[in-house]
């Protein structure tokens, strides 16, 4: 059996992967050309660094290991699925992080701090009105764990948090934590009272573009909207629009349809908009997360048991 690994794996991290895979070839791909070469009679691919890349020179594989918890990248390069492959990725591994990241956007939009840069960096010793927190009504699109682990961070700051998720059928009901969780027929209901919009969604066929103009429309005046999840979940033109004319009172973005955005982005001049570039999950100089996951997921691989994190394909996640 032969794995490849496309990452740049430490001395440490790799002699445990052969530890638990003892019968098995394990080796590192240094470049896109030696992944393209190895991973033509490999049986599974660890990791996300020249996967686009190698991906059709692929023979016989059987199990692909991502370290990301979206895989619309992925499933996008081969055509919707990967046939005959199982697709495992990093679910859950960076919710916590993700999920403080929501909250300094969210914070940052609510207490001004854009305005405060601007005016620092001009000099300027400006005071202005500021939004508070408490008593805000919350709507978190995709309660998986990352949307759960922001619904309990805003909890603490006294904020009636709902929940939306794909698999919810039915009417909404209290989940584990009592908080009312909506599926795709009843969440549009609630945007009218709610006054934070909370997205945290993967990017699939049936996510792609569905918070546009109407939705934005339908929440409170001076809503504020914030997005963990992916892009192009949201309408970023009608967004800007509602910004410019003041129907919302904010937004963050970590993400955009487009990344990285460039020089003449819309988004650098959209007032009350707070932009960070992709780091909700930031980099990790040495140890990453997600090792003890692919070394486990490879212990379970080689001995045909069930594996962690499995991406249901047809879903998109």
């Amino acid at each position: 059996m032969k794995i490849v690994v496309t990452y740049e794996a430490s001395a440490a991290h790799l002699q445990r992967l052969r530890a638990v895979a003892p019968e098995s070839e394990v080796v590192v791909a240094g470049s896109e050309e030696e992944a393209r070469a190895m991973v033509a009679d490999a049986d599974a691919l660890l990791g996300n660094r020249f996967l686009l890349q190698s991906l059709p020179f692929a023979t016989r594989l059987r199990w692909v290991q991502s370290g990301s918890m979206g895989v619309d990248p992925i499933l996008r390069r081969a055509g919707g699925r990967l046939d005959g492959v199982v697709l495992t990725c990093a679910r859950g591994l960076y919710a916590d992080e993700v999920a403080d990241h929501a909250m300094a956007l969210l914070l940052g939009v609510t207490r001004g701090l854009r305005s405060a840069v601007e005016s620092f960096g001009a000099r300027r010793w400006d005071r202005w009105s500021l939004r508070t927190l408490a008593g805000a009504r919350a709507l978190v699109l995709g309660w998986g764990e990352t949307g759960r682990a922001i619904g309990r961070r805003l909890r603490a700051f006294d904020v009636s948090v709902q929940g939306v998720r794909r698999r919810h059928e039915g009417a909404p009901a209290a989940d584990g934590e009592g908080v009312r969780v909506h599926g795709p027929a009843t969440w549009r209901a609630e945007l009218p009272s709610t006054d934070v919009l909370l997205v945290a969604l993967p990017l699939t066929a049936a996510t792609e573009g569905s918070i546009g103009g109407a939705e934005l429309d339908a929440l409170a005046p001076g809503a504020i909207v914030v997005n963990v999840g992916r892009g192009a979940v949201l309408d970023e033109d009608a967004l800007f629009e509602r910004l410019r004319s003041g129907r919302l009172g904010g937004a963050g973005l970590d993400t955009l349809r487009e990344e990285p955005a460039g020089p003449d982005h819309p988004a650098w001049s959209v007032p009350g908009l707070l932009l960070t570039p992709h780091v909700g999950r930031s980099l990790e100089p040495g140890v990453r997360r997600w090792e003890p996951l692919f070394e486990e997921n490879l212990r379970r691989f080689v001995r045909g048991e069930p594996l962690l994190h499995v991406v249901d394909q047809a879903a998109g996640y």
